[in-house]
Protein backbone atom coordinates (compact mmCIF):
# COMPACT_ATOMS: atom_id res chain seq x y z
CA UNK A 1 0.00 0.00 0.00
CA UNK A 2 0.98 3.35 -0.43
CA UNK A 3 1.13 6.40 1.99
CA UNK A 4 -2.33 8.18 0.03
CA UNK A 5 -4.13 4.62 0.10
CA UNK A 6 -2.97 4.51 4.26
CA UNK A 7 -4.13 8.21 4.88
CA UNK A 8 -7.11 7.38 2.63
CA UNK A 9 -8.12 4.50 5.13
CA UNK A 10 -7.25 6.42 8.47
CA UNK A 11 -9.51 9.79 7.39
CA UNK A 12 -12.05 7.00 6.28
CA UNK A 13 -11.70 5.64 10.56
CA UNK A 14 -12.08 8.43 12.04
CA UNK A 15 -14.91 10.03 10.19
CA UNK A 16 -17.91 8.97 12.56
CA UNK A 17 -15.85 11.33 14.88
CA UNK A 18 -16.48 14.18 12.74
CA UNK A 19 -20.15 13.79 12.19
CA UNK A 20 -22.92 14.53 14.81
CA UNK A 21 -25.11 11.62 16.16
CA UNK A 22 -28.32 11.57 14.04
CA UNK A 23 -31.17 13.15 16.36
CA UNK A 24 -34.65 13.51 15.85
CA UNK A 25 -36.54 16.77 16.24
CA UNK A 26 -37.91 15.13 19.82
CA UNK A 27 -33.57 15.46 20.67
CA UNK A 28 -33.10 11.74 20.97
CA UNK A 29 -30.89 10.31 19.44
CA UNK A 30 -30.39 6.59 18.97
CA UNK A 31 -28.38 5.30 21.78
CA UNK A 32 -30.10 7.53 23.99
CA UNK A 33 -30.80 6.25 27.93
CA UNK A 34 -33.99 7.52 28.72
CA UNK A 35 -36.67 6.88 31.61
CA UNK A 36 -39.68 6.36 30.98
CA UNK A 37 -43.87 6.00 32.19
CA UNK A 38 -46.64 4.24 30.05
CA UNK A 39 -50.38 5.67 30.63
CA UNK A 40 -51.91 3.86 32.71
CA UNK A 41 -48.77 3.21 35.31
CA UNK A 42 -48.72 4.60 38.96
CA UNK A 43 -47.59 7.83 39.97
CA UNK A 44 -44.03 5.54 41.24
CA UNK A 45 -44.17 3.15 38.23
CA UNK A 46 -41.37 4.14 35.64
CA UNK A 47 -38.67 1.84 33.35
CA UNK A 48 -35.85 2.85 31.29
CA UNK A 49 -33.99 1.95 28.37
CA UNK A 50 -31.72 2.84 25.50
CA UNK A 51 -33.22 4.16 22.37
CA UNK A 52 -33.14 1.72 18.41
CA UNK A 53 -34.88 3.71 16.86
CA UNK A 54 -37.70 6.30 15.78
CA UNK A 55 -40.88 5.11 14.31
CA UNK A 56 -43.76 7.25 13.18
CA UNK A 57 -42.68 10.02 15.68
CA UNK A 58 -42.44 7.58 18.19
CA UNK A 59 -39.10 6.06 20.20
CA UNK A 60 -38.27 2.24 20.11
CA UNK A 61 -36.68 1.90 23.64
CA UNK A 62 -35.03 -1.39 24.13
CA UNK A 63 -35.41 -2.15 28.40
CA UNK A 64 -34.04 -5.27 30.34
CA UNK A 65 -37.34 -7.20 28.94
CA UNK A 66 -38.61 -6.09 25.94
CA UNK A 67 -38.70 -3.56 23.37
CA UNK A 68 -41.34 -0.65 24.00
CA UNK A 69 -42.98 2.14 21.80
CA UNK A 70 -42.58 5.48 23.48
CA UNK A 71 -44.08 9.10 23.15
CA UNK A 72 -40.98 10.98 23.33
CA UNK A 73 -42.81 14.54 24.82
CA UNK A 74 -42.39 14.75 28.73
CA UNK A 75 -44.54 13.40 31.13
CA UNK A 76 -47.59 14.17 31.60
CA UNK A 77 -48.62 14.74 28.05
CA UNK A 78 -45.42 11.93 26.67
CA UNK A 79 -44.05 9.35 28.19
CA UNK A 80 -40.51 10.67 28.70
CA UNK A 81 -39.37 11.33 32.50
CA UNK A 82 -36.90 14.19 33.46
CA UNK A 83 -34.73 11.78 35.35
Amino acid sequence: MDAHHNEYLAAACCLHEQTPTRRALDCHAIGDHISFRLHGWSDSSYDDGRVTDHHNGMLLVETADDIVEVDPRPWPIGNVLPF
